[in-house]
């Protein structure tokens, strides 16, 4: 029984290691596309922003808008102007 566990356990580490491996791999093009999106003139920070916001679903997308406004009201009350729209 301990030598299939083993062999279990191997074939779960080996298993894990590439996947490691192919993250290592994504994140370093997702790296060279922010890159490049900087070297033609967008801002990283908001393209990723961007991205993570266009992901929601719609009730999740709904309460981040909600939270945006919120923001921009207590924005506008902490600088003396009013809130457009």
């Amino acid at each position: 029984m301990l030598t299939k566990t083993n062999a279990r356990l191997t074939q779960l580490a080996d298993q894990i290691g590439r996947l490691e491996e192919e993250r290592l791999a994504l994140n370093a093009d997702i790296k060279e596309k922010y890159e490049l999106a900087k070297s033609e003139g967008f801002t990283p920070s908001a393209l990723k922003q961007a991205i993570k916001i266009h992901s929601l679903d719609a009730d999740k997308r709904a309460k981040h808008d909600a939270a945006q406004l919120d923001l921009e009201v207590y924005l506008a009350a902490l600088e003396g102007r009013e809130v457009e729209g």
